[in-house]
């Protein structure tokens, strides 16, 4: 068994929690263990958003901000260089260092320098004329050269956002060495970005003094200065309870009405308190305020379950729930506490809206409307649904994480030829030999034997051989095969990532979403006149629609774009992935026809601009008519 620890960024001081999970190592697979590491955090929590942020990162955001390839733009050389090359070249021992010549060298002859390890105990580190101890603080020295490249490279900042938990699998959780940890780094910068503290990385001083000094608390002066300022704590597990215990034990250890003000302060908390207001029928003069009523009634809820005990415990989920309701507009609701390691005191929160009972206003039936579903859009635009694919036809599990494992891989472009390369024989019989590029990397080479091997193992190979230059196979007789290889596995893995991020928006913001794949419509006008979507899904009402193209051959671009209008929806609300395109192909066709194009490995990142840029269109209207 191994362990390490993830790492988990929260709104302030220390601005990351740690958490060690232990799993099984498996000897000469990085890949597999940080899938082993990442399986055991999801098996305690499956809601966290997890990158891992090494070189030997499957995700891409990951990989691009691992020690080897995040750059630091330094005085002293003209070049932008590595961190880990600048950690090494920094480091003064008992005889010798700084080596400031290895600035210029590449990281993979830095770590070989026989000086890093033939002079004595590492006493300090020395970088452009100033010293930085070791002590009291061993990893303070990297982390803050780490939250100085991401400042200065803010479009990957930007990627470390949408994950809440972050591994290293080079990082061991007893290692003594001082080789530095990318995800306690990456976790401090996130928490650092979330509570507007990014000036303090701008000197080593004031970055102690944030991240590695705690606060004093404050005199008591009211309930609003206290949870705004208080130092993050967060709570102890819950003692157990029997199963068949549904009401509330007094011993269970919850948080307070304190304890819980703080946790409605946490900026992920604004969104849901805004559509808690709203469905509740509250009334306000701007957003603001409306959450401050959100707030306000959840609270108020919440302490009259700690009050009545009427808080319910399931041990099982680590769930607490309550009820929530206001007499005046009629609303019910159930509001939901789930401990959560990726939340900043240990726990989220949320609310699920129950079916009203007795005569409703009518102004207030009008402000709880529940936003239209995709379909719902559809039908709207005069579309007769013929045909939708709903979970239990999809195909086994087995074979939809196999589909997502290929859409990963296809971020190698080795991986991409090699997919190529069978669809173009995919009609004909008998063995071919696909040729590895020359100067393919060692990474792309494991990428693409890993890949190979897991179709091998699902039987799409009658056979199959990988030699070191080349991978000779034959594909099995089998149409589902054939129809898999075509262009399924992409549908598959378009789903999943659509999925995630609606996960996120309903967990963490509370918002309405809906999803469905392979959607026929026929023009009710025009009898026989049918169209195909991939994949479409609403958020908050606010319709999308995602097209997967696994070849980029006679592809009607101008099809979608005239869909667009028929289906009602801008340009800007439709994603095009093509996984043969490169990123520049991609911007190429996205110049040519007004909406956003995508490959597998930018789909996550286009998705999430699309969606973020839509609702904060749709919110700035809303304000506006406030």
């Amino acid at each position: 068994m191994a362990t390490r620890t993830i790492c988990f960024p929260i709104s302030g001081y220390p601005y990351c929690k740690e958490q060690p999970v232990t799993f099984t190592w498996i000897k000469g697979s990085k890949r597999q263990n940080i899938r082993a590491v990442h399986d055991a955090v999801h098996t305690t929590d499956p809601d966290v958003s997890i990158l891992e942020v090494s070189s030997a990162s499957v995700q891409p955001e990951g990989e691009a901000v691992s020690s080897l390839r995040l750059l630091l733009r330094l005085d002293s050389v003209a070049q932008d260089v590595p961190i880990s090359t600048v950690f090494e070249a920094a480091k003064v021992f008992e005889h010798g260092g700084p080596f400031a010549d290895l600035l210029t060298c590449a990281p993979s002859k830095v770590h070989k320098d026989a000086r890093l390890r033939t002079n004595g105990k590492l006493l300090r580190y020395s970088l452009e004329g100033s010293e930085y101890p070791i002590e009291p603080h061993p990893d303070s020295f990297f982390e803050w050269l780490y939250c100085r490249a991401l400042k200065q490279f803010p479009e990957k900042a930007a990627q470390l956002s949408r994950y809440n938990a972050f591994s290293d699998i080079a990082a061991a959780a007893d290692s003594k060495k001082y080789y530095g940890d990318s995800s306690r780094a990456a976790a401090i910068y996130v928490g650092l970005a979330a509570a507007g503290k990014l000036p303090c990385i701008d000197s080593y001083e004031s970055f102690i003094a944030e991240v590695y000094t705690e606060p004093k608390p404050l005199p008591k002066s009211g309930k609003s200065e206290i949870a705004s300022k208080k130092t993050p704590e967060v709570s102890a597990p819950a003692k157990e309870i029997p199963a068949d215990e549904s009401s509330q034990s007094d011993h269970a250890n919850i948080p307070d009405g304190a304890q819980m003000e703080q946790i409605l302060e946490l900026p992920k908390a604004t969104c849901l308190l805004l559509s808690l207001a709203k469905n509740a029928g509250l009334s306000a003069n701007n957003s603001s305020e409306l959450a401050y009523k959100g707030k306000e009634f959840f609270l108020d809820a919440y302490q009259k379950a700690l009050k009545n005990k009427t808080l319910q415990i399931n041990v099982h989920k680590n769930k607490f729930t309550f009820p929530m309701e206001d007499h005046d507009s009629g609303f019910h609701a159930v509001g939901v506490l789930t401990r959560s390691p990726a939340w900043e005191y240990g726990w989220k929160f949320n609310y699920l809206p129950e079916n009203t009972s007795g005569a409703e206003k009518p102004e207030v039936k009008a402000k709880i409307q529940k936003p239209l579903t995709a379909l719902e859009h559809l039908e709207r635009c005069g579309y007769k649904i013929v045909q939708q694919v709903v979970p239990e036809k999809l195909p086994p599990i087995a074979v939809q994480r196999m589909a997502w494992k290929t859409g990963e891989a296809l971020c190698d472009p080795v991986v991409v030829d090699f997919l190529q390369f069978i669809r173009t024989h995919m009609q004909s019989d008998g063995s071919f030999s696909f040729r590895i590029p020359k100067g393919a990397s060692k990474k792309s080479f494991t990428t693409l034997s890993e890949i190979a091997q897991a179709w091998d193992k699902m039987g799409l190979f009658a056979a199959i051989v990988i030699y070191p230059q080349n991978i000779v196979y034959e594909l099995a007789q089998n149409e589902t095969v054939r129809h898999f290889l075509s262009g399924k596995w992409l549908e598959l893995f378009v789903e999943h990532q659509v999925q995630q991020i609606l996960n996120h928006y309903r967990e963490e913001q509370g918002a309405e979403v809906s999803v469905c794949s392979n959607v026929v419509l026929s023009e009710t006008a025009s009898a026989g006149n049918t169209h195909e979507l991939d994949v479409v899904f609403s958020i908050n009402g606010k319709f999308f629609w995602v097209e997967a193209k696994s070849s980029s051959r006679s592809i009607d671009y101008g099809k979608y774009a005239s869909l667009c209008e028929k289906l009602n929806v801008t340009p800007e609300s439709l994603l095009l992935v093509n996984s043969d395109l490169s990123v520049e192909e991609c911007e190429g066709v996205s110049y040519f026809w007004n909406y956003r194009v995508a490959n597998c490995a930018t789909i996550t990142q286009e998705l999430e601009s699309m969606i973020a840029k839509q609702i904060e269109s749709t919110g700035n209207a809303v304000l506006s008519t406030d």
